[in-house]
């Protein structure tokens, strides 16, 4: 039977404010290791969506069930332990909590409340917390204070320990980079970073967040780590994300190993598989590199899931106020328990700064769903009979998240990893990309002028220029369909750059002085379609990438023809005003489908024929 519980408390002031403390004190699993606590590893969660987590201790087996953390978002976060038999401590609870003294200096506060579950866990427990565990918090919290206080911006702390690394294959592989075209300046970043980091920074790396945090274009990290990765220096892999809690379900080396369907354990779902979101892009320090712990030391905490302001329990029939700051946006809470997520708009344009949430057996239920930005008051009223785990959550996904969609679209992604495909017969959604096909006009007569070993030399020339064009526009250059190219953007301005470029380049670059002149046909439509396995080649279908053949047909050679799909991309019209492009409206029936399409042609200055191309003109 359990004895009374034990309370210990620590405070400490740091000299740098809350909005900089939180990040690295609420990375639990960062702290647990600083603190020396033992690494661990878990099972699936029990109905009370607890975590049976397995451990040793002092070299002893030590199993504990791990309640889901709580915590409001820059303010405090605490987990309860309970232990399993025949260990000496019944259950701990552990609770931090930041109070702002002022504008750069944070009062921590740390709570620990201990039962013993029989006379060993009392006394020497006692003497473990007071004289070794919260010496220790204090120690690493001081430690995170000045990492906290030398940068105006969130820097990881340093390792524990100097890291290993075999450092004649680190320069090798820096000297290929260097081959490669990428700036020494950026190559430098990088090993750098894999040579001085801790364990957890140079494992399931981010490429947007070091760029973020180097001051680097995140393209262009990407592009280092796609052939670091060919050059043995890192390793990649894909991580499988679940929509509803945004963790991994899954970690995969290949992109045959996707599935249509994913398993979610934490939240257990089922869930369709998409390029957009679903699928993400990591890097980690190759093993031949440097040798990185990849241990698990806390399975739950605040910093493993960013998006989320707040976790909280509410109890049966009872009401738990929520007080904390919103910035505008947009918002959903959710509950396993309930089944139903609730979206919440946050609008400088309303003043309602509190609000009331329902949770029923129905769902979770609010009378408005807007507030106004900064410190809000929000009451949970629990009307059920069940305890309640509530989450708040920005709707928004991460926007430093290499997603599968953005990284197959890059040619050098299909040039270094062109074995890296999906499982035949396997279709996975991408809910928006933009496609450029080409087409060289009257190209058979150019065969029948010169000859086919000229022309076919020719042919091959303006493939080497599209590509070239479409890769330096973030763009790859999917096929070749006789004379015809097919491309894929991430983005519709790049796209259109992309046309802009290839039209100047054979309107008045090299490829331009031959004889005779070639002319190319440009069409672009942006829009959702499926990525396939063709002939062992990462290939897209669907209705978008029908659309965009047909209205490269629409074409006449030298111009510009897309949809309005792409004319309205606000970054297609600042294109459009920069180059001073005059727009010819016109509509079409493609061939294949029922309806017609409104069109715009689009000529360079200056490039326009003297006698105009006849079209059913709308406007403009």
């Amino acid at each position: 039977m359990s004895s009374v519980p034990f309370k210990y408390s620590m405070v400490i002031e740091l000299d740098s404010s809350v909005e900089r403390l939180w990040p690295l004190l609420s990375d639990t699993d960062r702290t647990n290791r600083m603190l020396g606590l033992p690494d661990s590893n878990q099972s699936t969660p029990n109905p009370d969506m607890s975590r049976l987590i397995n451990g040793r201790f002092v070299g002893i087996p030590v199993s504990w069930n791990e309640h889901p953390f709580e915590w409001v978002f820059e303010q405090w976060f605490e987990v309860l332990r309970v232990f399993e038999a025949p260990f000496p401590v019944d259950h701990l609870l552990t609770r931090t909590v930041l109070t702002p003294i002022s504008p750069n200096r944070t009062r921590i506060e740390v709570f620990v409340e201990q039962t013993a579950r029989n006379v060993l866990g009392g006394v020497p427990a006692r003497v473990f917390i007071e004289q070794k565990f919260l010496g220790d918090m204090r120690r690493v919290y001081r430690k995170l204070g000045e990492v906290a206080a030398a940068t105006t911006t969130y820097i990881p702390p340093p390792p524990l320990h100097v890291p290993s690394y075999n450092r004649n294959r680190m320069e090798t592989a820096a000297q290929r980079l260097r081959q490669n075209g990428v700036r020494p300046a950026l190559i430098e970043k990088l090993t750098q970073h894999l040579a001085s980091a801790d364990d957890p920074d140079v494992i399931k790396m981010r490429p947007f967040v070091l760029a973020d945090r180097w001051g680097e274009s995140r393209l262009d990290v990407l592009r280092m780590c796609l052939y670091a990765t060919r050059d043995g220096l890192l390793d990649l892999e894909w991580d499988i994300i679940c929509p509803n809690c945004r963790g991994a379900s899954a970690r995969l080396n290949r992109l045959v190993d996707v599935t249509n369907e994913m398993h979610c354990p934490s939240c257990q779902i089922r869930y369709d598989v998409d390029f957009e979101e679903s699928v993400e892009l990591r890097f980690s320090v190759s093993a031949g590199i440097r040798v990185a712990d990849d241990s698990i030391f806390c399975v739950g905490g605040p910093a493993t899931t960013r998006h989320i302001l707040s976790q909280l329990w509410v109890e049966p029939n009872s009401t738990r106020n929520l007080s904390l700051r919103m910035e505008e946006g947009g918002y959903r809470l959710r509950s396993r328990q309930l089944g139903n997520r609730a979206l919440l708009e946050v609008n400088s344009a309303l003043e309602l700064r509190a609000l009331e949430i329902f949770l029923d057996q129905d769902g979770i239920v609010m009378p408005s769903g807007s507030l106004a930005p900064g410190q809000v008051e929000l009451a949970l009223r629990n009307r059920t009979n069940q305890r309640v785990l509530i989450v708040l959550e920005q709707s928004a996904w991460n926007l430093q998240v290499a997603s599968a969609s953005l990284v197959t679209a890059l040619d050098e992604f299909r040039q270094l990893f062109s074995a890296e495909v999906l499982a035949p017969g396997l279709g996975i959604a991408i809910r928006n990309l933009t496609f450029l096909f080409s087409d060289l006009k009257d190209s058979t007569q150019i065969y029948d002028m010169i000859g086919d070993s000229p022309a076919y030399a020719r042919v091959r020339d303006h493939f080497d220029v599209m590509r070239s064009i479409i890769a330096q526009q973030n763009g790859a250059l999917v096929k070749t369909i006789g004379d015809a190219v097919m491309a894929v953007f991430r983005s519709a301005e790049d796209a259109v750059e992309a046309a802009i470029r290839i039209q100047r380049e054979f309107a008045g670059g090299a490829i331009a002085r031959s004889n005779p002149a070639l002319k190319v046909k440009l069409g672009v439509h942006r829009g959702p379609c499926i990525a396939v396995n063709a002939n062992d080649l990462l290939d897209y279908f669907g209705s978008t990438v029908n659309i965009a053949a047909r209205v490269q047909s629409e074409s006449v050679g030298g111009d510009l023809v897309m949809t309005d799909d792409v004319l309205s991309d606000p970054g297609v019209q600042e294109v459009v005003e920069r180059e001073q492009l005059d727009p010819e409206h016109f509509e079409r029936s493609l061939k294949g489908f029922s309806r017609s399409f409104a069109l715009t042609r689009f000529w360079l200055p200056d490039a326009k024929p003297v006698r105009e191309v006849s079209t059913s003109v709308i406007s403009g």
